[in-house]
């Protein structure tokens, strides 16, 4: 009986306790935006339980009575109490705190990390900072306003992120979006379909990527629609226009200038082996004319007056007027987004409409977006589907490479007469032989580049589509299970088709044109439109399982740990051909033989016709493991750790097997939190610090034996092959080591804030070459055998200067970044060094000791005073025999001035605004690297090659040496002279400036200006771009930027509207 009344008790006991327990779930949002604040920490007062907030800011917890009372907190929020009695799902706003810094979500392409709490190094731009700059492509709105990353302009290495750590590698950094790497053309993305971009760029924000994020990584989120939300439509569009571009900005030989060197050489006999060539070729307009004057078929009074009347023709105002254009970029973008309790949708439609300045080229882009997120089960279980389609198309059939002979056109060409119609250049064959050819019956030969304009038709389309599914079940409170699949597809195709009117179609065909004996003709090529076309397709499969864990308790402890495989495949396949002989109406063409050689109507010579079929195939896997934990203590102290284990068929059978992993280690405090923190000043404060490794791939080298075919022996006539690479079994990617420091801090109302970070870094097993001996059958090995060093560091600061109804903000970002190369085993010539590394350069040329890109120059000594020679140095005086001065100079011995990249770079934005009005500047410099700029080359032709403008500043009297550098004309053409000079000090200058890169200016209307209309708001915008450099060390007329461009990208003027129903 007693044990019946014991149990009895002991039953309502417990009956009573589980009803007094309570489900409590709800939304936690800023109370300034009403967005949803990932991560927030929901906890039970006095208690040891809690939970964290998913993306959508939802929780659900169990308390133990009604009584209790919850306790929300959220960095860079004021914490709020709620009683638990209140009943329904709970909606709670929390105010935004003025001692802390801003709310920032960051992504890794894996997990979504409050800033405040991450340990690395992670740079980010919301949607408000994309949208400020206008462009087609995703890329360039992050240059300039994101620490660490520049663009080089006019280099082949354009976009880096820290400075640049491998040599031969790829060294971009990854590009990430919605969670999966994307190595389809970055273009092909709309970027008003783009919400938010973050780069990682130390080794704990990047290493959860391995063996690909050695160059940094940058993560791109497109937007997704928001729960419970009206339908909301919202339209952007922009028109771009652009200035002409301004082809006066390099200097060249005048019409007059060019006439004479033409005169002096035809005196000389230069042009007779050209005159008696047996390939006919052509000759410019005036050596013409000093023929006939030979000859006796023109008066020297003649001559002179019909030379002057050619020279004193410009052919850049031609080109002003025929050739090249105002740009004009059109821009739409129309979005639709809704969202219940349990769904958010968002549709995105774009299109773009460029045509850029040089006539005939234009681009297009329509892309489609939709993304839709369910969440069922009491939000356990989330379903996001998403599609992404682009489809570009690029017209190529602009040219302003106009030639003669293989070299450039003549400063006095025209291409049209007086009245406007087009007229004949001499192209390829002179005029004698194309009269010639045309009696015998041959098609016609003239070439007429404003035709060809006409004439052209050469189009390359891309379209690019993904699909995405991402599942994902909460299990209780803490854990969370995802499944993640990406398909993807890439086609490209080009289409140029050469008419059968064109000068390329009627050259080729007469040439492979035979004239019989009785006078009739034999083409060995048919004569039709020639068709080049080539088509390449990618397939990607990408598909991720991944587990995260998020479980604060006793209001003081908080863990956020993620681990998952995945895996990755990437399958390319292209070909091209050619046909001849196609009529485009049939989709027909005449098939040709490639084998035999037929003769060639100008010179006699024997050669097949070239045969333009290719094809290739590449297959990439890859197979990883991951994991990342990071663990905190009253979000106060936070420690990080990274891991990832890569496998893939791009490496080394013996790499594969071993799987070395890539780590990093992390680590913050906030010390504004000690209690004996007493800088009221600065109530802000943190300081943290990482160290680990990332990878790198070069997928030029392999672990098995390469080499090159398609060679015949001279002796026996047997085909053959030459190995370039020997097998390398223990082939691994590049491994880089980097150290961050960083110190992150605010003000008193955020009136000041931001933060200061130093790097280290350090490639190891870098991909280079190394002396083998020669009985291996080769004399250098590509394989990991080089090494480099670098650091730098980053500053940001943000500063209100006035707050109120005036409002003044500035930003500025400073970046400074170095680069070296600790070891390298093959020394270069001194003339490969100074012609390598800098703006002529497609790659890295490297010495140990000194910076992947430099600028090296001979020692120059002046000019001779007697003959206008350039001086050098040899054994220690000065010299003028050049051949040795470039062969016996050691690479150690050039003079090393300093980086061709810049060092230091940054900006300056300051942004104003009263009540509707908007107006920001930006101002960008670039610091510490120098350019070398161009000059003439003489050549054998007295510069007739290189047409440069300090022809007309060279050495012609002693004297002039004391006004000059440009030596005087050689008698004879010495190729080692020219060398000297043009990769001497002479021409070597700093490239330090500032530049005034673009100014915004916005109004955005109030509800009571708009009225009735059913807009919810509505922004006017003005941008202008590219708009100047305004202090520059260098004393010269070039951009150091684009020192070698024919142009500098013209500035340009958009206008547009944004407008929200």
């Amino acid at each position: 009986m007693k044990k019946t009344i014991l149990l009895s008790i002991l039953l309502s006991v417990l009956t009573g306790y589980v009803f007094a327990q309570k489900r409590m779930e709800g939304t936690v949002l800023s109370a300034s935006d009403e967005q949803p604040l990932a991560g927030a920490v929901v906890s039970v007062k006095d208690k040891q339980s809690g939970t964290v907030c998913d993306e959508n800011g939802k929780f659900s917890l169990t308390v133990p009575d009604t009584a209790a009372t919850l306790v929300i907190s959220y960095i860079g929020y004021l914490t709020r109490q709620v009683k638990a009695s209140r009943s329904g799902p709970l909606t709670i706003a929390l105010e935004p705190n003025p001692s802390e810094l801003s709310e920032v979500v960051v992504s890794t392409g894996y997990q979504q990390i409050p800033a405040e709490r991450a340990t690395g190094s992670f740079a980010f731009a919301d949607n408000k900072l994309l949208s400020r700059r206008v462009s087609p492509d995703v890329l360039t709105r992050i240059s300039d306003v994101v620490p660490g990353v520049i663009f080089n302009k006019g280099r082949s290495s354009a976009l880096r992120i820290r400075g640049q750590s491998t040599i031969f590698a790829q060294a971009d950094p990854l590009i990430v979006i919605d969670n999966f790497p994307y190595e389809g053309d970055i273009n092909s993305i709309n970027p008003n379909d783009i919400e938010s971009i973050t780069v990682l760029k130390d080794a704990a924000a990047a290493s959860i990527w391995g063996a690909r994020a050695g160059n940094g990584v940058i993560v791109i989120t497109t937007k997704k629609g928001s729960f419970k939300k009206p339908v909301q439509l919202s339209f952007n569009s922009n028109v771009t226009l652009g200035a002409s571009p301004d082809l006066y900005y390099q200097p060249l030989m005048s019409g007059a200038e060019y006439a004479g060197i033409e005169t002096s050489l035809f005196k000389t006999g230069y042009f007779k082996a050209d005159e008696t060539s047996v390939n006919k070729v052509a000759l410019s307009p005036v050596v013409e004319l000093l023929i006939k004057n030979r000859d006796g078929q023109l008066s020297d009074s003649e001559l002179t007056s019909q030379i002057a009347a050619l020279s004193a023709h410009d052919f850049r105002r031609d080109l002003s007027r025929y050739v090249y254009r105002r740009s004009v970029n059109q821009q739409y973008a129309l979005s639709l987004s809704s969202g219940t309790e349990h769904q958010k949708l968002l549709v995105s439609l774009g299109h773009d409409r460029n045509l850029n300045p040089l006539v005939g080229n234009a681009y297009q882009r329509t892309s489609l977006h939709v993304n839709n997120t369910l969440q069922l089960l009491e939000n356990r279980l989330r379903i996001t589907a998403g599609l992404y389609y682009s489809n570009s198309s690029q017209d190529n059939n602009g040219t302003d490479r106009f030639m003669l002979n293989n070299n450039l056109i003549y400063p006095y060409a025209r291409l049209a007469d007086e009245a406007g119609k087009p007229l004949a250049l001499p192209r390829d064959v002179r005029s004698s032989v194309i009269s010639q050819a045309s009696a015998q019956g041959l098609l016609p030969w003239e070439y007429v580049p404003l035709d060809e304009l006409e004439l052209a038709d050469n189009r390359s389309t891309l379209t690019d589509y993904r699909l995405n599914a991402d599942v994902s079940y909460r299990v209780g409170q803490a854990l969370t299970f995802q499944g993640l699949y990406q398909y993807g597809v890439e086609n490209n195709s080009s289409r140029n088709m050469q008419s059968r009117q064109s000068y390329f179609a009627r050259d080729f065909v007469n040439r492979f044109t035979q004239v019989n004996a009785d006078g009739s003709l034999t083409r060995n090529l048919p004569y039709g439109d020639i068709l080049d076309q080539g088509e390449s397709a990618a397939l990607s499969h990408s598909a991720r399982l991944q587990g995260s864990y998020a479980k604060s308790w006793k209001q003081h402890h908080r863990i956020d740990a993620i681990a998952g495989s995945e895996i990755r495949s990437r399958a390319r396949k292209a070909n091209s051909t050619r046909h001849y002989g196609y009529n485009d109406d049939y989709a027909s063409f005449i098939p040709v033989d490639y084998v035999r050689q037929f003769p060639n109507y100008i010179n006699g010579f024997n050669s097949v016709i070239p045969n333009m079929d290719s094809f290739s195939e590449t297959f990439d896997r890859f197979v990883s493991f991951y994991g990342n934990a990071a663990y905190s203590f009253k979000n106060r102290y936070t420690l990080s750790a990274s891991g990832r284990l890569d496998k893939s068929n791009l490496f080394g059978v013996a790499t594969n097997q071993k799987g070395v992993p890539l780590f990093s280690v992390g680590s913050s405090w906030e010390i504004s939190q000690e209690k004996f923190y007493q800088w009221k000043a600065m109530p802000y404060l943190r300081v943290r610090a990482t160290a680990g490794y990332n990878g790198n791939i070069d997928k030029t080298v392999s672990a098995y034996t390469t080499a090159r075919s398609g060679y015949t022996d001279i002796e026996s006539g047997l085909p053959y092959a030459q190995i370039v690479n020997p097998p390398n079994p223990k082939l691994r990617w590049e491994k880089i080591r980097m150290i961050n420091v960083g110190v992150d801090f605010a003000n008193i109302n955020r009136r000041l804030s931001g933060s200061v970070e130093y790097f280290s870094k350090k490639g190891i097993d870098l991909i280079g070459s190394a002396q083998v001996p020669p009985s291996v059958g080769v004399s250098t090995f590509r394989g990991n055998n080089a090494a480099t060093k670098g650091s730098g560091f980053d500053l940001v600061l943000n500063s209100q200067n006035i707050t109120g109804v005036f409002q003044w903000d500035t930003h500025l970002l400073v970046s400074h970044a170095k680069d070296q190369v600790s070891h390298y085993d093959i020394k270069a010539t001194s003339l490969a060094y100074t012609q390598g590394g800098d703006n002529m350069s497609s790659g890295a040329l490297p010495m140990e000791g000194r910076p992947l890109m430099a600028v090296y120059a001979y020692r120059f000594e002046g000019l001779d005073p007697e003959k206008g020679n350039p001086v050098g140095f040899l054994n220690g005086a000065p010299s003028q025999a050049y051949s040795s001065i470039l062969s016996t100079t050691k690479p150690e011995d050039l003079v090393y001035y300093g980086p061709a990249r810049p060092t230091l770079f940054g900006s300056v934005r300051n942004q104003f605004s009263y009540r509707g009005f908007s107006l920001s500047a930006m101002l960008n410099f670039r610091a510490g690297y120098y350019f070398r700029r161009n000059s003439i080359r003489y050549g054998l032709n007295s510069g007739l090659a290189s047409q440069h403008g300090d022809y007309g500043m060279r050495w012609q009297k002693p004297g002039d040496e004391t006004r000059t550098n440009v030596p005087s004309v050689p008698q004879t053409g010495l190729t080692a002279r020219d060398n000297f000079y043009l990769f001497s000090q002479a021409l070597v200058q700093k490239a330090d400036h500032i530049r005034l890169k673009d100014v915004q200016l916005s109004y955005d209307f109030t509800r009571r200006q708009l009225g009735k209309l059913p807009l919810r708001s509505l922004q006017l915008y003005a941008y202008g771009d590219n708009l100047g450099v305004i202090w520059k060390a260098a004393k010269t007329s070039l951009d150091p930027d684009y020192a070698y461009a024919v142009y500098v990208p013209p500035r340009t003027l958009s206008i547009g509207l944004r407008a929200d129903f």
